[in-house]
C-alpha cells in the first residue's frame, strides 16, 4: 500500500508536543508488524518472558565458526530481506545471504571473503547508486589497508586506494554519516593506534581527508563512536569512546565544518581513570520515551547510562545495582524485545580467553532494568558483535552475536519466538532519501499514537554501534497493547536544520509484514 504524507514539518526540539511548523513533502509505502496489533486484553509482555526471552538457534551448523568480531545487517542484494556480514578473526569473513529466512554464506562468490583479522565493518551507500557498499577495517599488525567494497549488483570491488580511504592501522568504529549536511555520506574512521580520520564525500564518491581542518583527529585510543544530534541544532555530533584510561570526547558539530570537544564541559569525559579502564561502545536510543536520545556506554569499569535532559546536557542515571556494574563490557545494543514500547538492552562481556563470560539482557520495566538473559544465550554467547534485526519478517527482533574465542566462540543467530499476538505488535521504518537511497544514518524516527497524540518512542537510524559495526536495518518499534494506528515522524539532520516529515494514521491492523518505507521528497 502506498501513502502520501499528510504534512511535513520542521522543528528544533523533539518534545512530546506535536510539531507545528511546515516544511516539505514525503511519502510512505508498505508497512508493518506480522500478525496484527494486540488488544488491551492480550497477554502482557512481562508475563510472556518471565522465564527469559524465548529464543531459538537458527541453522546452528552454519553459524558455528569461532572467532567472530563485527557483525552488521543490510539488504546488500536488494531482494527485500536482510543479509548478514560477519568479520572473522581466524578465517575468511562471512556474508550470509538471506533467502526467505534461510541463509547461505556467499562471501567468496561476492568477493569479500577476506582472511585477515577483521575488526570493523560498516554498510552505507557512499556512491548513492541504490545499493549498499561495505567498509572493512583491520588491525595494524596484519599490515592490510582497509577496504572499501563498492557493490556492483551483488558483487564487490575494492576501491579504497582509488578513493583514498585505504588506511593502515588498528581500525575500530567506521561510520557513514552526512556530517556536513550536503546529502551524501561521508566516512569517519576511529583508530586505536593513531588519530581518528574524517573523509568528506565530494561526490560522486570522491573523498577528501578533512581531519585536520575539522578538528577531529583525536589521538586518544578510540574504540567506539556514535553520531547523533544531541543538542538539537540541526547537525550531527559524535561521541568518541576511548580506552586505556584516555578521556572520552564529545565532539560538537559547529555547523561550519569544524568540531569542538565539549565532553569536559558536559561532565562526560571521565578524567583520571586508570590504564585498565576505558569506554568501549556507545549505544543510543530514547530509553525513557521522552522524545530525546539517551546514551549508554559499555566500558571496562562501570557502565553508564546518560539521560538526555533535552537542553544539550546529560545526567548520569545509572543504577549501580543493575546497569552500572563492571561487567568488562565490549558492546551494548538497544531493542524492544518484548513489544511493550520500551527499549531493552543487551550488554556483552569479554574476559581474556574465556568463551563464556557472562552477558546481560536487561528488560526495561516501569520499575527499572532487570536481567532476563536466558540460559541459551549464556552458552558461549557474544563477546563482541551484537546485531538486532527482524530477519524472518515476523515483526519481532532476532539476534546475531559474535564471539571471538579461537576454539569455542561461535557467531550464532537466534530467532525471537514471541507469540503471534506479541510479535505483531510492532512497526518497522526504512528511511530513504529523495532518490530512494540509504543515506540518512543519524536521522531520527518517532511514533505517536494517532488517537491521543502521545509520544510512543524515538529511535536513531544506525550511525555506529554493536562493536565496531554499522548496519542498514529498518528502525524497529514495539508497541504498547491497544495501539491501533500511529503517526510516523522522520527527522533528518541536514544543512543546519532539523527537517521533520510526517505520515499520519498508519493503521497497524491493515499493514503487512514488510517494513514501512519512508522516502522524503
Amino acid at each position: 500500500m502506498t501513502f502520501s504524507a499528510s504534512r511535513s514539518l520542521t522543528g528544533s526540539e523533539p518534545t512530546a508536543a506535536r510539531p507545528a511548523r511546515f516544511w516539505w513533502a514525503g511519502f510512505v509505502a508498505a508497512a508493518v508488524g506480522a500478525a496484527g496489533c494486540g488488544n488491551p486484553g492480550d497477554e502482557a509482555p512481562g508475563e510472556a518472558i518471565a522465564a527469559g526471552p524465548p529464543f531459538s538457534r537458527v541453522q546452528p551448523e552454519l553459524f558455528d565458526e569461532p572467532g567472530a568480531q563485527p557483525n552488521a545487517w543490510a539488504d546488500y542484494d536488494g531482494d527485500g530481506d536482510l543479509d548478514l556480514f560477519v568479520g572473522m578473526r581466524y578465517g575468511p569473513n562471512r556474508l550470509y545471504r538471506n533467502d526467505g529466512g534461510t541463509f547461505e554464506d556467499v562471501a567468496e562468490a561476492a568477493g569479500i571473503a577476506d582472511a585477515e583479522d577483521t575488526r570493523a565493518a560498516a554498510w552505507g551507500d557512499y556512491d548513492a547508486d541504490g545499493d549498499l557498499d561495505l567498509y572493512v577495517g583491520f588491525p595494524a599488525e596484519v599490515g592490510q589497508p582497509n577496504r572499501l567494497y563498492r557493490n556492483d549488483g551483488g558483487r564487490f570491488a575494492d576501491v579504497a586506494q582509488q578513493k583514498g580511504v585505504g588506511l593502515v592501522g588498528t581500525t575500530r568504529q567506521p561510520a557513514w554519516v552526512d556530517y556536513d549536511g550536503d546529502g551524501d555520506l561521508d566516512l569517519f574512521v576511529a583508530m586505536r593506534d593513531q588519530a581518528n580520520r574524517l573523509f568528506r564525500n565530494d561526490g560522486p564518491g570522491r573523498f577528501a581527508d578533512v581531519t585536520e581542518a575539522a578538528g577531529v583527529g583525536d589521538p586518544r585510543r578510540t574504540v567506539g563512536v556514535v553520531w547523533f544530534d544531541y543538542d538539537h541544532d540541526g547537525d550531527l555530533d559524535v561521541h568518541v569512546s576511548n580506552q586505556n584510561g584516555d578521556e572520552d570526547a564529545f565532539l560538537q558539530n559547529q555547523g561550519d565544518g569544524t568540531f569542538l570537544d565539549v565532553a569536559a564541559e558536559l561532565g562526560m569525559n571521565w578524567p583520571g581513570r586508570g590504564e585498565e579502564f576505558g569506554s568501549v561502545a556507545p549505544a543510543v536510543t530514547d530509553y525513557d520515551n521522552d522524545g530525546d536520545l539517551d546514551l549508554f556506554i559499555a566500558a571496562y569499569g562501570p557502565d553508564v547510562l546518560w539521560s538526555n535532559d533535552g537542553d544539550g546536557t546529560f545526567t548520569n542515571v545509572t543504577d549501580p545495582t543493575t546497569l552500572g556494574q563492571d561487567y568488562h563490557s565490549t558492546t551494548a545494543a538497544w531493542a524492544d524485545i518484548d513489544h511493550d514500547g520500551r527499549a531493552d538492552l543487551i550488554v556483552t562481556s569479554y574476559l581474556g580467553d574465556e568463551a563464556e563470560a557472562e552477558d546481560h539482557l536487561f528488560l526495561n520495566t516501569p520499575e527499572g532494568f532487570r536481567n532476563v538473559i536466558p540460559p541459551l544465550l549464556l552458552e558461549r554467547g557474544p563477546s563482541h558483535g551484537v546485531a538486532w534485526a527482524d530477519f524472518d519478517r515476523d515483526g519481532d527482533l532476532d539476534l546475531a552475536i559474535a564471539n571471538n574465542h579461537q576454539a569455542e566462540g561461535t557467531h550464532h543467530l537466534y530467532r525471537n519466538e514471541l507469540n503471534a499476538a506479541l510479535s505483531g505488535r510492532s512497526i518497522q521504518v526504512t528511511p530513504l532519501d529523495e532518490s530512494g537511497h540509504w543515506t540518512l544514518p543519524g536521522a531520527e524516527v518517532r511514533l505517536r499514537d494517532s488517537s491521543t497524540g502521545d509520544l510512543l518512542g524515538s529511535r536513531l537510524v544506525d550511525s555506529g554501534g554493536g562493536y565496531c559495526s554499522q548496519g542498514a536495518a529498518p528502525v524497529h518499534f514495539g508497541l504498547p497493547a491497544g495501539t491501533e494506528s500511529v503517526d510516523v515522524e522522520l527527522t533528518i539532520i541536514r544543512g543546519g536544520e532539523r527537517m521533520v516529515f510526517e505520515q499520519e494514521s498508519v493503521s497497524i491492523r491493515e499493514q503487512g509484514s514488510s517494513p514501512l518505507v519512508f522516502q522524503i521528497r
